[in-house]
């Protein structure tokens, strides 16, 4: 046996997430005469990625659309064993690393998108991943519960923070669960190197009794009812478009440092309408799918000038610490070598949730 294949079945072991049970919306062809149906599964909100698919059945009215949402890592398992619900057109995953993975196993076809060239380089690998957002990893709270004067700028600050006011903010603080969610460990494995304060923090976490969960979602439902105090590493896309709604959300963009990822695009080999896929990446590419991203989405824009847009000019602007993007690459391979991924997990979970002490932020 291989030692892809070796990987793959200890991935599929070691990870313990399973796919949320969801229907499939349906997107029917604008001009009620369909000639052909787009099938994506993806990891993005559906009210999030409704507007991606209605901006390209503006330019495709023939064509339906099937959008299936799930999260990273069953999507991942699901794709290499074949076993999703739903024979995909294109994937769609914040976790780039797993992306990568796939394309690194031959999963990926290669497509040479007319806007290919107007990426970042570190926003896509060859003609296989491709980038179409920009989302910075950021602090969350609630302004009735902890002050902007107090609450923290920096990583140091925040673990300074609850090292000092521990008894204040048990429990009233969250972060992802990096053995739930593929975008958290995906940011946990890049603060690590970045950062010497990573481990502090973490302990930090520990003792502030942190919650844990795998949604970004439920984690501002919680800092906007006022359960919670302030969240880490919570997707930027999500921070700001709650922010939008309710003055219970306030975001803050690092002044250290920003960890950036980028949402990716995948058309597997196996796609049954791979014309279908290729067309999708070509709007999320364009100018009119990248103002999208700029926009109603807040996902973040990753080429075009938006100037009253989400983009990483106006992104940059909130903070002054340095934007670091997660590129795209063989790199993000390194973390999930399986060895490497269970002592990093064993480590954090051990300082982070000493004893399983920790309480989960369990869904409403």
């Amino acid at each position: 046996m291989d030692s892809a294949r070796l990987w793959r079945g200890a991935i599929v072991i070691a990870m313990l997430s399973v796919a949320p049970v969801m229907a499939a919306s349906t997107y029917p062809a604008p001009n009620g005469q369909p000639s052909a149906t787009l099938t994506i599964v993806g990891t993005t909100d559906e009210p999030l990625f409704r507007h991606f698919i209605e901006g390209f059945q503006r330019e495709h009215a023939d064509i339906a659309v099937v959008y299936d949402e799930t999260d990273t890592l069953p999507l991942f398992q699901g794709l290499v064993a074949g076993t999703l619900a739903l024979d995909p057109d294109l994937i769609v995953s914040s976790a780039a690393d797993l992306q990568m993975k796939l394309a690194n196993d031959g999963y990926a076809l290669a497509y040479d998108s007319p806007w290919l060239d107007a990426l970042p380089t570190w926003a896509r690998w060859r003609n296989e991943v491709f980038g179409f957002t920009f989302e910075p990893a950021v602090i969350v709270y609630n302004p009735a519960l902890i002050s902007a004067e107090d609450v923290p700028r920096t990583h140091l600050g925040l673990a300074e923070l609850l090292e000092t006011q521990t008894a204040r903010f048990a429990g009233k603080i969250a972060t992802y669960d990096i053995g739930e969610s593929g975008v958290g460990y995906l940011l946990a494995a890049n603060d690590q190197f970045i950062s010497s304060n990573f481990w502090r923090l973490a302990s930090a976490f520990g003792r502030a009794k942190v919650r844990l969960s795998g949604s970004s979602p439920r984690i501002l439902d919680a800092v906007d009812s006022g359960e919670l105090a302030l969240a880490y590493n919570v997707l930027g896309s999500y921070a700001f478009a709650r922010r939008a709604e309710s003055q219970n959300i306030q975001v803050v963009v690092p002044d250290d440092y920003v960890l950036v990822l980028t949402r990716s695009m995948l058309i597997p080999r196996s796609a049954p309408r791979a014309d279908l896929g290729k067309a999708f990446v070509d709007f999320a590419l364009s100018p009119a799918g990248q103002a999208i991203a700029a926009g109603p989405t807040a996902l973040g824009a990753l080429a075009g000038a938006f100037p009253d847009g989400f983009t990483s000019a106006t992104i940059s602007a909130r903070g002054r610490g340095a934007l670091q993007p997660i590129a795209i690459g063989p790199s993000l391979l390194v973390s999930l070598d399986q060895q490497r991924r269970d002592r990093f997990l064993a480590t954090w979970r051990e300082i982070v949730a000493p004893g399983s002490a920790t309480v989960p932020l369990e869904k409403p």
